[in-house]
């Protein structure tokens, strides 16, 4: 991809474009997402499956998040193009945001899509359905920007896919506690507002900081 007449929302599609034609590697985690989400209600009593619904679904989220960032920067990283995108006139973070935002349009919106008929397999009522796709917009930013974070660090490692996961599962825990938090609340009929609030704080500022950061590691680790 030349620089000539490059930008940000040209670079965003240009990343959505190449994520479609890997159809395998997109699939594989709205699969795992399916397929994992839907074995939990046969494990446990009927009238148990609505209660466990949102730690299941709030899980397999987050696993599926991680199986989806492996190649997030290390392609880009084997074949030279990070190093063209270092050089481009459109700051590096920007550039990030576009791919990050591309990598969740692929990857994370079509497991939204796919909630209703998994909340219908759950017999979750609409409302704690609703609240729980509340919270998982709001958390599945932060999810994103601390894996891809890992991922920067580890895009230059042959082994870099436990580093991934060592370095995202712990700092993933709080969101994923804040978001079955907002969920418990609304079901026992109490105010989830702090926990939304904190939700929404925290995808405010991985947005805004996020890309800089990783935008850093990516040039450290390829230094």
């Amino acid at each position: 991809m030349n620089n000539g007449g490059f930008t940000i929302r040209r670079y965003f599609f240009f990343c959505l474009r190449v994520l479609f034609r890997q159809r395998r590697d997109v699939a594989l985690p709205l699969f795992f997402f399916l397929l994992v989400s839907s074995l939990f209600p046969l494990a446990f009593a009927n009238h148990a499956v609505p209660l466990l619904a949102p730690a299941a679904l709030w899980i397999t989220t987050l696993l599926s998040v991680l199986l989806s960032l492996g190649n997030l920067f290390r392609e880009d990283a084997e074949d030279g193009f990070m190093e063209q995108l270092m050089t481009a006139k459109q700051p590096l973070p920007l550039l990030v945001a576009a791919k990050m935002l591309a990598h969740w349009v692929a990857y994370i919106l079509p497991m939204f899509i796919c909630l209703p008929l998994i909340g219908l397999w759950y017999a979750m009522p609409p409302d704690t359905l609703s609240v729980l796709t509340l919270s998982l917009l709001l958390g599945t930013p932060t999810l994103l920007v601390l894996g891809g974070l890992a991922a920067a660090l580890a895009a230059g490692l042959k082994q870099g896919g436990t580093l991934l996961i060592l370095i995202t599962l712990p700092l993933a825990t709080p969101i994923l506690l804040f978001g079955l938090t907002m969920v418990d609340m609304a079901q026992n009929g109490l105010s989830y507002a702090a926990a939304r609030d904190f939700l929404a704080a925290m995808a405010v500022v991985s947005g805004g900081i996020g890309p800089m950061v990783i935008a850093a590691s990516l040039r450290i680790g390829l230094d």
